[in-house]
């Protein structure tokens, strides 16, 4: 399976045409919660059986995002990556994704130290119920996105408190993304953006 991932900007009284235009186009659309960083106004989140399939539907993808209603949108195609689901049945629930561009030349064990770390999470934090860490086929928008790493949380109040302050956290992750630590491997322009689709997302 392949997800495609968009974080939209809009223009001044654009959201219901262009969340309209991106649902007609099978994407789940919600608008954005307060508190993202450089996460839009929308996400709109696409699943495909194949490549073929994403590439098919494409070109009207574009004509929506690069149309007037639309500022600037971030995009992460994919290929779905490692995964787990302690509540596949999650309809209530808060989806987020963060996208992120490790541009910084390391290794690839380093690379995948940082990755085998990042799926380590939901073992020790509870309060992530679903999770998919994917590399990035194709990126578009202010970044070379490099990873898609999502999350479905009960209630934002999980987001927020349990898996932002929780001591691996902390002490393991945000080792990569600290420019004043040597590990430093994430770009710090990154998209951190969650929503509200009313039904579970990664267990689709």
């Amino acid at each position: 399976m392949f997800s495609l991932v968009s974080l939209v900007h809009l223009a001044e009284g654009a959201e219901g045409d262009v969340s309209a235009a991106l649902g007609a186009l099978e994407a789940r659309v919600a608008r954005t919660l307060p508190g993202t960083f450089n996460g839009g106004d929308l996400i709109a989140h696409f699943d495909f059986a194949d490549e073929d399939s994403y590439r098919d539907v494409l070109p009207a993808i574009d004509a929506v995002l690069g149309g007037g209603g639309v500022t600037r949108a971030d995009s992460a195609f994919y290929r779905h990556g490692r995964h787990g689901a302690a509540d596949p049945g999650l309809a209530t629930g808060v989806y987020r994704a963060l996208l992120l561009s490790a541009d910084r030349p390391v290794s690839r064990p380093v690379l995948d130290t940082f990755e085998a770390e990042m799926v380590r999470m939901p073992h020790y934090i509870p309060a992530i119920r679903n999770w998919r860490l994917s590399r990035v086929i194709e990126a578009r928008g202010e970044r070379r996105w490099t990873h898609v790493w999502e999350q479905e949380y009960a209630s934002l109040d999980g987001l927020n408190g349990p898996y932002m302050l929780h001591p691996y956290h902390w002490a393991r992750i945000d080792r990569w993304f600290d420019p004043e630590c040597p590990d430093w491997m994430i770009d710090t322009r990154l998209c951190h953006s969650f929503c509200a689709f009313g039904r579970a997302v990664l267990t689709a």
